[in-house]
C-alpha cells in the first residue's frame, strides 16, 4: 500500500478501518472503510493535499458541517468530517455511506441515451433533493452526471456543497480580462458541460438556478445522448453556452416530447431570470411534460396551498369496534402523550420521531384512551430540549404543556439483525404506572411495536373485559422498508418539508403499492404542491381509496371526505363538519375542514370569521403551522379586516420562511393604495403564496367604502401591469387577466359601451373569451337589443355538438323568454351520451337551467330546488366562474322570499366575494332589496349606496336602476325610524 494509505489508516484507526482505495479523482482519492461505531461500511474521501491548500482547511469543514445537516432520501448523507496530517500539511475528508451501484456517468458510458421515462425519473428525484438542499440554503454547483448515483431504481445526488468549499461559490473574483476561471491550482472547479453561464464566468450572482442549469444539461445529455454544447476545450464549450441557441433534445431524438422540449431549454436559459422560479417549480414542469403530472385546475392566485393539515396518528391500527366503559384503564392513562424514543444502531433512525405515530395510532380509542396528536406532542418536545432538567422531568414537563394525563418514554436499541424496544409509562405525577420490552428480528418492527402495545396497555387496563386486538402490522404493511419511507415522510410532513415528504411516501407505495395511507399522504403532497383537484392529487387519492378497507373508520372517515373536498364537492363540508364533532382535538380534521370551507365557500357561502375559526383551531394548538395562516390572510385582506391581519401577520412573520415572510406586508400596504416597488412585487410572486394574498389585496378594492368604478379598475390596472413585467408564467398570466379582469368589470359595472370596445382584444389574448363578454349582458338582462351585432349567433353556429352547445342554445332561448325553446335545449343536452372531461359540469349546468327556466315561470320552490341540485352536481374545482349566473339566480330566488331571505342574504355576500367581479355590483342592489324587505334599514341604505357608487358612469339606458336605488334610499332616510 502507498505511504499514504498508511498515514491515513494509521491516523483514523480509532473510529475507521481503511479497506482500501475505491476511485480517485481530480479532487479526491476515495477509500471503502469499515465504521467501527455502527458497524457498517462507508466511503472515506481524502482531498488531495494541493486542493485543500488553496481552499483551506477550515472553510472546508465549515462548508461540510452545513452539508452534513441535509437530510433526505436522494442525498448522499454526509456521516463524518475532519483533517489528517498529511505530507506537506493538514488534508481534509469527509465520510459518506458507500453506494453499491453505479454513477449516472457509468450507465450513460453503458447505454449512451437513457429511455425517456428513466431519464425523467432520475432528473425527479434530483430535482427534489435539490429543491430539498435550496431550501436548507445550499447550494450544489457541481451537478453532473459523476456526481448522481444510481442505487437500485433512485438517484442519489453526492458531494453537495464541496464544490462552494473547494472555492467554486459565487464571489469568485474572475481573472483580469474577462477570461474565464477553470481551475484553482490545477483543479477543474465545476465541470464546462454543466456549468451555467453565470457560474462559468465567475459572476457574483450565482444562485439555486445554477444548478436548475445544471440539471437541465444532464436531462438533455440522458435524452440525447451527448452533453448541450461540446468541444475541444473548456473554454470552446464554454463560449458555445454563451452565445449558442438552446438545443433541443427531440433534434436528436424524435420521441421526446415537444413539452420536455420546453422544460429542458427554458431550464438552460442564458439569463438566470428566464429559467423557473425554483428547483420544485421545475420538478412539476418537468413531471408534468412527460406525462406524470397534470396541470393544477385552481384558479390564480391560490397556488400555494390547499389538500390538508398536519399530525394525526400516522398509522392504522385495530380499535375496538364498541368502545370499552369509561375508566376502562387507569384514570392517568386516558390521556397520553408519545415522547420521541432514543434511537441507536443501524435501520433505528426513523424509529425515534416514528414510534410517537406507532404508538399514537394503536392505544388511539382504546378503552377510550386519547392519544395527544403528534405534531403537538414534537412542538412542545422540541422547544423543551434545550432547557429542563431533562429525562423524565423534560417528560412530564411536556406533558402537562400538552394537557397529558401520563406520558410515554422509551428507546429503541439494533444490534446486528435485532431489534429491542422498550418504553416506561409515567403519570404526570411522576409515578411510574407501566413498563414494557420487547425483543425481535430487525425485520419484524411492526409486530414488536403490537407487543409493545400491548404490554404497556396490560399494566394500565383496568376493565373485566380482555385487552382488545392490536395489530397494526396486519392493516397497514407488511413491508419493513415501506414503513421506514413511510416514518421518514412523516417527519418530512411535520416540517412542511412536502417535497421531500412526496419522495418518501412514494417510495413506500413503490415497495407496497397496497400501502393505503402512504397513497393517502401521497395525494396530501401533491394537493400541497400543485393543487387540490391536480390530475397527481386525484390518482395518488384514488389510489389510497381502493386499499381504503383496509384502515379503521377514523383514517378511512377522513380520507372519504378529503376525497369529496379534492373532487369540489360541496357535501364535503358536512362530511368534514361531522368528522371534526367526532374528533374534536383532531388538527388535520380541523385543517381540511378550514380549506373546505374556503375553497367551497361559492357553493357554500358563510362568512370569513366562521372560516377563520376553523383555522383558529389549529393554530392554536400549533402556531408554527403556517400553511394554516394563508386563507385567513387572504380573508382578512379581502374583507379589509385589519385587526385580525395584524395578528395573522405577526404569526406569518415569526414562523414563516423567509422568502415568504415580506408577502403579507406587500399585500397589505397593497390594500392600503400603496403601490409596491416592482422588486417587492415580484418577491412576493415567487414566494408563491404571495399571489393569493395579492389578488386579495387588489380585490378588497371592492369593499373600500369610498370605492367607484374608476378607483376599482385604476388599481386593478396598476397592479395586473406591475405584475406582467415580472418574469415567468405569473407575468404572461397577469396579461391576460389584466384585459379579462378590466373588461368583464366594466359589464360589472353597467359601463357596456367600454365594454364592447375591447370585444376584439379579449378575443385577440384569450380568444372565445369574447362570446362570454358579448353573452353575459344578454344572460343578466342589461344588454341593449342586438348589441353584439350579431356574433353570438355565429359563435353558437360554429360550435360542436354537445352539452355545451345544448346549455347554450338553452341560455339564448331563456334570455329572450323563449321558454319552451330552452328547455328543449336543456332536455337534448341532457339525453346525450357525453364522456368528455366536463360532461359532469355541463349536465349540472343544464339542470340548473332548468331551474332559471322554472323561475321564469313563476315557480319560485321548483326554480330553487331545480338550482340547488344543477349547482352542486356542476361543482368542482375549476367551476366557479362556469357557474357563477346560475348561483346568482339561486341567491336572488332565495331573497326574494320570506322563508328564504337570511339564506339568500348569506350568498348574495359571501358567494361572490372573490369572483367573478362582474355580479358584485348587481349583488349589491340585490341585498338592497333584501334588506329593505325584511326591515334592515341601515343594512339597507349601506347595499343601495354602494351600488350607486359603482353603477356611477353606468350608460344612459342603464340608469334605471341606479335612478331605482336612489329612490330607495330617498324613501329609506326620509322615514322616521321606529322607537
Amino acid at each position: 500500500m502507498p505511504e499514504s494509505f498508511d498515514r491515513l489508516a494509521e491516523q483514523l484507526k480509532d473510529r475507521y478501518v481503511v479497506e482500501r482505495e475505491i476511485g480517485a479523482g481530480g479532487m479526491a482519492t476515495v477509500y471503502l472503510a469499515q465504521d467501527t461505531r455502527h458497524r457498517r461500511p462507508v466511503a472515506l474521501k481524502v482531498i488531495r493535499p494541493e486542493v485543500a491548500g488553496v481552499a483551506g482547511i477550515d472553510r472546508f469543514l465549515k462548508e461540510i458541517e452545513l452539508v452534513s445537516r441535509l437530510q433526505h432520501p436522494h442525498i448522499l448523507a454526509v456521516f463524518d468530517s475532519g483533517a489528517i496530517d498529511g505530507a506537506v500539511g493538514r488534508v481534509p475528508y469527509f465520510v459518506m455511506p458507500f453506494v453499491e451501484g453505479e454513477t449516472l456517468r457509468g450507465r450513460l458510458a453503458r447505454e449512451r441515451r437513457l429511455p425517456v421515462s428513466d431519464a425523467v425519473r432520475i432528473a425527479g428525484e434530483v430535482a427534489d433533493a435539490l429543491a430539498y438542499a435550496h431550501a436548507h440554503g445550499v447550494v450544489h454547483r457541481d451537478v453532473k452526471p459523476e456526481n448522481i448515483l444510481l442505487s437500485g431504481s433512485h438517484a442519489i445526488v453526492a458531494d453537495f456543497g464541496v464544490a462552494k468549499a473547494l472555492g467554486s461559490g459565487a464571489g469568485a473574483a474572475a481573472p483580469a480580462g474577462g477570461a474565464t476561471r477553470l481551475t484553482v491550482a490545477g483543479f477543474t472547479v465545476g465541470t464546462p458541460h454543466y456549468m451555467s453561464p453565470e457560474q462559468a464566468t465567475a459572476q457574483d450572482n450565482v444562485d439555486a438556478r445554477s444548478d436548475q442549469y445544471s440539471l437541465a444539461s444532464v436531462l438533455y445529455e440522458m435524452l440525447a445522448g451527448t452533453p448541450p454544447f461540446d468541444g475541444k476545450t473548456p473554454q470552446s464549450v464554454i463560449a458555445k453556452s454563451l452565445s449558442a441557441a438552446r438545443p433541443r433534445p427531440s433534434r436528436r431524438r424524435a420521441e421526446v416530447p415537444a413539452a420536455l422540449d420546453r422544460v429542458v431549454t427554458r431550464a438552460m436559459a442564458l439569463d438566470p431570470a428566464e429559467r423557473y422560479p425554483d428547483m420544485g417549480a421545475f420538478g412539476l414542469a418537468l413531471r408534468a411534460a412527460a406525462g406524470e403530472g397534470g396541470s393544477p385546475r385552481r384558479r390564480a392566485g391560490l397556488l400555494a396551498a390547499a389538500a390538508i393539515g398536519v399530525g394525526i396518528a400516522a398509522f392504522a391500527g385495530v380499535k375496538l369496534a364498541n368502545r370499552s366503559p369509561a375508566r376502562a384503564v387507569d384514570s392517568a392513562a386516558e390521556t397520553i402523550a408519545v415522547l420521541p424514543f432514543s434511537a441507536s444502531g443501524p435501520g433505528t433512525e426513523v424509529l425515534g420521531e416514528g414510534m410517537v405515530d406507532l404508538l399514537s395510532t394503536n392505544l388511539q380509542g382504546v378503552g377510550g384512551i386519547r392519544m395527544v396528536d403528534p405534531r403537538n406532542v414534537l412542538k412542545h418536545y422540541s422547544r423543551s430540549k434545550s432547557g429542563g432538567a431533562g429525562g423524565v422531568d423534560q417528560a412530564i414537563a411536556v406533558g402537562r404543556k400538552v394537557n397529558a394525563g401520563s406520558v410515554i418514554m422509551g428507546s429503541a436499541v439494533s444490534a446486528g439483525n435485532r431489534v429491542r424496544l422498550a418504553a416506561d409509562l409515567y403519570s404526570i405525577a411522576g409515578e411510574r404506572i407501566a413498563r414494557a420490552q420487547v425483543d425481535g428480528p430487525s425485520d419484524s418492527v411492526l409486530g414488536l411495536v403490537d407487543r409493545l402495545s400491548v404490554a404497556l396497555l396490560r399494566d394500565v387496563w383496568r376493565s373485566r373485559e380482555p385487552l382488545p386486538s392490536i395489530r397494526v402490522a396486519t392493516l397497514t404493511t407488511d413491508s419493513i422498508e415501506a414503513l421506514r419511507s413511510y416514518l421518514q415522510g412523516e417527519q418530512y410532513y411535520r416540517r412542511l418539508l412536502f417535497d421531500s415528504a412526496l419522495t418518501a411516501y412514494t417510495h413506500a407505495v413503490e415497495v407496497d403499492s397496497t400501502f393505503a395511507l402512504a397513497h393517502f399522504r401521497r395525494g396530501l403532497m401533491f394537493g400541497w404542491t400543485g393543487g387540490y383537484g391536480s390530475e397527481p392529487s386525484t390518482a395518488a387519492t384514488t389510489a389510497a381509496m381502493r386499499f381504503a378497507g383496509r384502515l379503521p373508520l377514523r383514517e378511512r372517515r377522513l380520507l372519504n371526505a378529503y376525497h369529496t373536498f379534492e373532487l369540489g364537492k360541496p357535501r364535503a363540508i358536512d362530511s368534514l363538519r361531522a368528522f371534526v364533532g367526532d374528533y374534536p382535538d383532531d388538527l388535520e380534521g380541523w385543517f381540511t375542514y378550514g380549506e373546505a370551507l374556503y375553497h367551497l365557500r361559492e357553493f357554500r357561502p358563510m362568512s370569513p370569521d366562521t372560516i377563520m375559526a376553523a383555522f383558529d383551531r389549529v393554530l392554536q394548538a400549533d402556531s408554527t403551522l403556517t400553511p394554516a395562516l394563508i386563507h385567513p390572510i387572504e380573508l382578512s385582506l379581502l374583507y379589509r379586516d385589519t385587526v385580525k391581519l395584524s395578528r395573522y401577520q405577526r404569526l406569518w412573520e415569526h414562523y414563516a420562511s423567509p422568502s415568504a415572510r415580506g408577502s403579507v406586508e406587500v399585500a397589505r400596504r397593497l390594500g392600503a393604495g400603496i403601490q409596491p416597488t416592482d422588486s417587492a412585487l415580484a418577491l412576493a410572486m415567487r414566494a408563491g403564496v404571495g399571489i393569493g394574498m395579492v389578488l386579495g389585496a387588489v380585490s378588497s378594492n371592492w369593499r373600500r367604502d369610498e370605492a367607484t368604478s374608476d378607483t376599482i379598475l385604476d388599481a386593478w390596472a396598476a397592479t395586473m401591469k406591475q405584475m406582467s413585467r415580472t418574469s415567468g408564467q405569473f407575468g404572461r398570466i397577469a396579461q391576460v387577466r389584466g384585459v379579462l379582469g378590466h373588461a368583464f368589470s366594466l359589464v360589472g359595472f353597467g359601463r357596456l359601451r367600454e365594454a364592447l370596445d375591447l370585444v376584439d382584444t379579449v378575443a385577440k389574448v384569450a380568444p372565445g373569451s369574447e362570446y362570454g363578454l358579448l353573452g353575459l349582458p344578454v344572460v343578466l338582462g342589461i344588454a341593449p337589443h342586438g348589441w353584439d351585432g350579431g356574433r353570438l349567433q355565429a359563435g353558437f353556429i360554429a360550435m360542436p355538438l354537445g352539452r355545451m352547445r345544448e346549455y347554450v342554445g338553452a341560455m339564448r332561448a331563456l334570455s329572450r323568454d323563449s321558454i319552451a325553446q330552452g328547455r328543449k335545449h336543456i332536455a337534448a343536452g341532457l339525453a346525450m351520451p357525453d364522456s368528455s372531461p366536463n360532461a359532469g359540469q355541463f349536465k349540472g349546468l343544464l339542470i340548473a337551467a332548468g331551474g332559471w327556466a322554472s323561475l321564469i315561470e313563476g315557480d319560485t320552490t321548483r326554480g330553487i330546488e331545480q338550482l340547488r341540485a344543477g349547482i352542486d352536481t356542476a361543482a368542482g374545482p375549476s367551476a366557479a366562474d362556469a357557474t357563477a349566473f346560475m348561483r346568482f339566480q339561486l341567491a336572488l330566488a332565495l331573497s326574494s322570499k320570506p322563508d328564504t331571505r337570511a339564506e339568500g342574504i348569506e350568498w348574495l355576500r359571501y358567494a361572490f366575494d372573490y369572483q367573478p367581479a362582474y355580479i358584485i355590483p348587481l349583488t349589491y342592489l340585490a341585498l338592497g332589496r333584501a334588506y329593505e324587505a325584511s326591515g334592515s334599514r341601515d343594512s339597507a341604505t349601506y347595499a343601495y349606496g354602494r351600488f350607486t357608487k359603482l353603477w356611477d358612469k353606468a350608460d344612459p339606458s342603464l340608469q334605471g336602476r341606479v335612478q331605482e336605488a336612489r329612490e330607495a334610499l330617498g324613501r329609506l332616510t326620509a322615514e322616521p325610524r321606529r322607537p
